[in-house]
């Protein structure tokens, strides 16, 4: 009969493994690799150095921390815990196998006191230590105190260059150049012209208005909210009528739009599992999300998708 966690497992990978607790052991691969990463094989074999057993091992992790041999167990059909005859598996298999660093263990279900003061005095006993992992369905309760949801202000400022002052500072070459366009006996002359690119001597386009304020306008003053500032453009012309007069720059003066957005960023895929350490605190959430990211090939080794 399959087991809670075995519901759970098929709704997430849409199958079920034919033998019964591989779909925890599965999960508890999955859990072990989220710890230390590297490499992790389910349902490896090795053999002893001195009695030269082939052991089987459910999880064999291979990490930068050293290589950890474990177990998994899925007791929450029979609702009972695990016991340290559980855990004896695992502490007599360990002196025989010199690849292995550690132990660790991971059940569906509490542990017994005699299993955790076991777990505490394997390192005396065996020279490696052994771990102790919670690993279960989630609930609400376990979700308290954890944050769900990141909500960001973003206070922006859009630049309105439509909105903006234009002046372009003329050299004194500038000037005179441009004093032709003075009929004799006017005190006033008015031009209209495109200011969109800026020449050199010769009238050749050497820069467009839209590739000098590319860059931006600078940081707006605190008081006024604007950008005031300068282009300096040593050796640019603008084109007045015909004629090419010099440029010492283009002065400007650009308001802004002040504008709020929130952004939230809110996970709700789902906190199926919960990976919790031996004094029984949550340390992990491993979402439908999360769990769907890992396959095992043929060898049983896992692989991230």
């Amino acid at each position: 009969m399959p087991s809670p966690i075995d519901k759970i497992y098929e709704e997430i990978f849409g199958y079920l493994p034919d033998k019964a607790g591989t779909a925890f052991e599965r999960l508890a691969s999955i859990a072990s690799y989220l710890l230390n990463e590297g490499n992790v094989t389910h349902d490896d074999k090795l053999r002893g150095q001195f009695s030269k057993t082939l052991y089987q091992l459910d999880i064999h992790s291979k990490s930068g921390d050293g290589a950890t041999m474990g177990e998994a167990k899925d007791y929450s059909l029979q609702g009972k815990k695990v016991g340290r005859g559980d855990l004896q598996k695992l502490g007599g298999a360990l002196p025989d196998l010199k690849e292995i660093d550690a132990g660790a263990f991971f059940s569906a279900t509490e542990y017994t006191g005699p299993a955790k003061k076991y777990a505490e005095s394997a390192g005396e006993m065996f020279g490696k230590p052994i771990a102790l992992w919670g690993l279960r369905p989630g609930t609400e309760l376990d979700e308290e105190g954890f944050i769900k949801t990141v909500v960001i202000q973003m206070h922006i400022q859009m630049p309105q260059p439509e909105k903006a002052k234009w002046i372009p500072r003329l050299t004194k070459r500038g000037e005179t150049a441009l004093k032709v366009l003075v009929e004799p006996g006017s005190d006033r002359v008015e031009y209209k012209t495109v200011l969109s690119c800026f020449y050199d001597v010769s009238g050749n386009e050497i820069l467009s208005l839209h590739e000098l304020t590319s860059k931006g306008y600078g940081e707006p003053n605190s008081e006024t909210g604007m950008s005031h500032g300068c282009f300096f453009l040593k050796d640019h012309y603008i084109d007045i009528n015909g004629i090419m007069a010099e440029i010492h720059g283009l002065e400007y003066e650009l308001p802004y739009e002040n504008y709020t957005e929130e952004l939230r960023i809110t996970d709700d895929s789902g906190h199926r599992f919960v990976l919790l350490d031996k004094d029984g605190k949550v340390t992990r959430f491993l979402t439908d999300r999360k769990l769907r990211e890992f396959a095992f090939n043929e060898s049983g080794k896992l692989i991230k998708r």
